[in-house]
């Protein structure tokens, strides 16, 4: 049950800035290219803010992690600060460029884009990660694992939640949903003052978000029980609440524009327009077919190498060398095939799906249907996504069932969960190629763009400390499995899992912002 529901609040964490500009947009027409700024600003801040209060540590104005709890208000007041200066100055640097958006529903979508980010980021990527290692601990003698007394401390009190009741798991889900009220009514308070030109609300705002994170802070070192702080956290949003209720008031219905109709019919037409487009092509049979060669050869090539080794003349003493090739070998080669050649079918495939038909004219003509410009893009997405996955179904049933015949039984469960890894793999690289198709102009910049965007994608797997949290490093938790044949949460990478995921949203919000704006 505690799997379920953590499980279940983590989902929601991540879809819920998305559910919530989905409803934004029905009322208002505020472009997804503002929610996609939000993010940009969040991640902006960031990048000031964590080196930031490094540099603060070195210089000895923020006290270690280690002495934080001794020196509590130091601490809670340092750290509000940085927040508030880097988050605020970063949304305003942010409104500052996006001169043309000065309506009310504008900065409310870039404050969910801000705060929806970094719930999908602390929640569904780095708690999620930390989650499933509890579950892993969770039969674990702790003193075995040689930790420090103040690392076994932290973790006792961390695995505490396997005592408490399952509902607990949402209070995750709790504290992103305020936390993200509280980053809208931040992002209001910076837009108006770029909106009425009354400057003093950017220093209000930064002292606002300080407040409410000094607070944050002394409430999460001083209190152990989670609900009263959620409850700290709910009366520190209130007056950014009583804040967004006046602005709407005063300003949200002279914008407001008649509930938009649903276009979930067209976005059905644009998926069913997008698979016969594939299928005539015969795109479809392609990717399937090539993708089945790669199942068929992957454990022919792992059993025969051997006697492929000594066939060949003067590379007969190499034989013997060759350890006897067993079920990993098969699922090794599997696996190796598809990272060489996978990336690459999904930019060949996807790169002219949205350029190629700008080239030709026949977006404007689709567009005229009136087609809504998001459905067009999704659809693009959507259906590659289905024609992978059908292409790992018949890769997967021959690889599975040419390594049961030359090597033996093999786990279905492990081989299932691998293919799994390698389909959320490769949709990443769709994502990268529907974004870059749909900001260039033509095939060729597509994909140029496309190629670059997945070079910079593998290469994320080898930044220091941080490599595992990249959605590459989602091949070396496959490669795990196909090796071991089991599923086990000790080798299990949910950070990535969460980071592919989240990665995919992100690059299709963006796809979707940028071709909103573009005339066509």
């Amino acid at each position: 049950m505690h799997a379920f529901v953590y499980t279940l609040s983590i989902l929601l964490t991540i879809t819920a800035p998305i559910l919530f500009a989905v409803l934004l947009r029905r009322r208002f027409r505020a472009p997804w290219l503002l929610f996609g700024i939000g993010t940009l600003t969040f991640i902006g801040s960031q990048v000031v803010h964590l080196p930031l209060n490094n540099l603060l540590t070195n210089i000895g104005i923020l006290p270690e992690a280690s002495a934080q709890q001794e020196n509590l208000w130091r601490s809670a007041i340092v750290l509000g600060l940085t927040a508030g200066l880097c988050e605020e100055l970063a949304r305003a640097v942010g409104f500052y460029f996006l001169k043309r958006f000065r309506k009310f529903e504008d900065g409310f979508m870039a404050g969910l884009g801000h705060g929806g980010v970094e719930a999908m980021i602390l929640v569904g990527i780095l708690s999620a990660g930390s989650i499933a290692q509890f579950f892993a601990l969770r039969n674990t003698d702790l003193n075995s694992l040689g930790l420090t007394a103040e690392q076994l401390t932290y973790l006792s009190g961390q695995m505490q939640l396997f005592s408490l009741s399952p509902l607990r798991g949402f209070t995750m889900l709790a504290e992103r949903l305020m936390a993200m009220t509280l980053h809208v009514s931040l992002s209001m308070l910076v837009f108006y003052a770029f909106q009425k030109k009354k400057w003093i609300f950017v220093p209000i705002a930064i002292l606002y978000h300080a407040l409410a994170d000094m607070i944050a802070v002394a409430a999460a070192m001083t209190i152990n029980d989670t609900l009263w702080v959620e409850l700290i956290l709910l009366v520190i949003a209130v007056p950014g609440i009583v804040w967004l209720v006046w602005y709407w008031r005063m300003e949200a219905k002279t914008t407001m524009i008649p509930r938009l109709p649903v276009e979930w019919g067209l976005f059905w037409q644009s998926i069913r327009k997008e698979w016969i487009q594939l299928w005539r092509t015969k795109m479809v049979l392609v990717v399937i077919g090539v993708f089945a060669l790669f199942g068929i050869m992957s454990p022919l090539l792992a059993h025969f190498m051997p006697e492929i080794f000594g066939s060949i003349e003067g590379a007969e003493m190499f034989k013997d060398l060759i350890p006897e090739p067993s079920v990993a070998d098969a699922t090794g080669q599997y696996i190796k095939n598809i990272s060489q050649f996978g990336f690459l079918i999904a930019i060949l495939v996807g790169m002219g799906r949205v350029s190629g038909e700008k080239e030709k004219g026949i977006t404007e003509m689709i567009l005229h249907k009136p087609l809504p410009r998001w459905a067009y893009i999704v659809s693009k997405f959507v259906v590659q996504a289905v024609v992978y996955s059908f292409a790992f179904i018949v890769a997967g049933l021959f690889a599975y069932g040419y390594t049961w015949y030359l090597f033996g039984e093999i786990s279905l469960p492990a081989f299932a969960v691998m293919n799994g890894l390698l389909l959320l793999w490769l949709l990443c690289f769709v994502a990268v190629t529907t974004l870059a198709s749909t900001i260039a102009n033509s095939m060729g910049a597509a994909a140029g763009i496309s190629l670059g965007g997945a070079v910079v994608l593998m290469l994320t797997a080898q930044i220091p400390k941080y490599g595992a949290i990249s959605p590459q490093a989602l091949m070396g938790w496959a490669s795990i499995v196909g090796k071991d044949l089991t599923v086990s949460l000790q080798s299990s990478n949910f950070t990535a899992l969460g980071a592919a995921v989240v990665f995919i949203i992100l690059c299709m919000v963006w796809a979707v912002g940028l071709f909103e704006q573009q005339e066509i």
